[in-house]
Parts: structure tokens; C-alpha cells; sequence
């Protein structure tokens, strides 16, 4: 647990990253994920290719293709349960973010 705690910023002293930062951050996670998605998507692609080509001439070789497939979709599966929770924290830190704003400003101006 304090391994995830110093990768996240929690294991050090004082004051974490500003709402701004940790946004920012999810979203160059986002970035990345959604490239890596694309990635296994192409390597998906040529599996299923490569057995195609192979089909009844070369059956170990298609049944290796297929089986590397069904890695690279499990692969993919992770990823895109990772990619809804990055959003789905991302929208509740810019929720939160707004809502502050909106929480300062009533206040300004109830002291006005």
C-alpha cells in the first residue's frame, strides 16, 4: 500500500499535487492508454491475419496466432477498464474543481 501511496505523490511530506496538476496528469495517462489501445488493435489485426494465412496448411502456427490474440484482447480489456476509471476520476477532480471556483466566488461576493 505504500508503494501506491509514493507513486501517487501520498508517501511524501506536506502538501500533494494542485487539481490542476493531477487533471493534467490523468490526462497524459489518457494519452497513453489510448495509444497503447491502438497498438494492441493493429497487433490484434495481424493475428488474426497471420492465421488466416496459415488457416488448415500450417495449423500450429494458426492456433499460436490465435492464442497470441486472445492475450493482446485481454490486454485490451484491461486497458479499457484503467481508460473509464482515469475518466471517471478525471471528471470528479474537474467537477470538484468547479465547484470550488463557484464555492469562492459566492462567498466574494457575499462579503461584498
Amino acid at each position: 500500500m505504500a508503494l501506491i501511496a509514493k507513486m501517487f505523490g501520498g508517501g511524501k511530506g506536506g502538501k500533494g499535487p494542485s487539481t490542476q496538476e493531477a487533471i493534467q496528469k490523468l490526462r497524459d495517462t489518457e494519452d497513453m492508454l489510448s495509444k497503447k489501445q491502438e497498438f494492441l488493435e493493429k497487433k490484434i489485426h495481424h493475428e488474426l491475419e497471420l492465421a488466416k494465412r496459415h488457416g488448415t496448411r500450417n495449423k500450429r502456427a494458426a492456433i499460436q496466432a490465435l492464442k497470441r490474440k486472445k492475450r493482446l484482447e485481454k490486454q485490451l480489456e484491461q486497458i479499457d477498464g484503467t481508460l473509464s476509471t482515469i475518466e471517471f476520476q478525471r471528471d470528479s477532480l474537474e467537477n470538484a474543481n468547479t465547484n470550488t471556483e463557484v464555492l469562492k466566488n459566492m462567498g466574494y461576493a457575499a462579503k461584498a
